[in-house]
This record gives structure tokens, sequence and C-alpha cells, in this order.
């Protein structure tokens, strides 16, 4: 009898670690979403995009990321490429593991954004969000340089 506990209770742990290591390793969230927190698909922020980006003092893009996030990993290789090709890009990184004015600075940017939650990784620029790595990694680009196209300099 003892045999058949043990055999179940290695059972649940197995299963314990593998959902685990599932979630640790794909995203679980991706969305865009604008300043309103109103959420896009992508026709919607294709359509968004034909209108001029907000006049704007300070350029670049805000990104938050945790290192310990699955989901974030493939954005940092995502990083290490599209920086290399774009060395003009403005990004600045926001790791929320480094303490509460980061956590801080993370939560505020939410709400800010009219959103309950948020989850990382999560990319600013200017009144558009792209939230999980598939996101970031499809849109950054078409969104940056919409966003930046409107800065005249400080």
């Amino acid at each position: 009898m003892q045999n058949v506990s043990w055999k179940l209770i290695m059972k649940i742990i197995t299963s314990f670690i593998f959902i685990s290591l599932i979630i640790a390793f794909f995203p679980v969230s991706a969305t865009i979403f604008i300043e309103d927190g109103t959420e896009l698909d992508e026709q919607g922020l294709i359509q968004y995009l034909k209108e001029p980006a907000p006049d704007f003092e300070k350029p670049g893009a805000i990104y938050f990321y945790d290192p310990n996030c699955g989901a974030c990993m493939p954005v940092h290789d995502f990083w290490d490429t599209y920086l290399k090709e774009n060395p003009d890009v403005i990004l600045e990184q926001v790791n929320l593991e480094e303490g509460a004015d980061q956590m801080d600075r993370f939560k505020e940017f939410s709400q800010s954004y009219n959103r309950e939650k948020t989850f990382i990784p999560l990319v600013y620029l200017g009144p558009v969000a792209l939230e999980g790595t598939d996101d970031i990694k499809n849109y950054f680009d078409i969104v940056y340089t919409w966003y930046m196209a409107s800065f005249t300099g400080e």
C-alpha cells in the first residue's frame, strides 16, 4: 500500500514541476493596449498608427521585465539582436527585481494606462503598450518607428 502512495506522490510532484516549467517558459498574457486602457488587435493597431503620434518631450521606450521571468528570456534575445541592428533606438530597461521603486514605477504606468493588471514582459511606447513576448517581437519596430516620427527634438 505504501508503494502505491509513493507512486502517486511522485506523479503529483512530476506534474507540478512540468506545469511550472510550461508556465515559466511560455508567455501567459499578450495584448496591445493604448493609454485609455483599450485593447487592440493587429488590425486595430494598424488603424491606430494611421494617426500621428502625440507630441512628447522625452523620446524612447520603456521595457519592464524580471530576469527570472520565462517569457522575458526570448525578449532579451530579441533586444540583443534588434539593438545591435538599430543602435539609435532609445530603450530604457527596468528590472523589477532591483527594488520597490521599479515596482512602484511599473504600477504607476499600469494605472496611467487605465489597466487594473499588467504583466511582464511589457513595453510602453508613448500611448501604446505591448505586453507579452510575441507582441513585443512582432510590433515593437512598427510602433517605435511611428512614435519616434513625431519627435521634433528636446
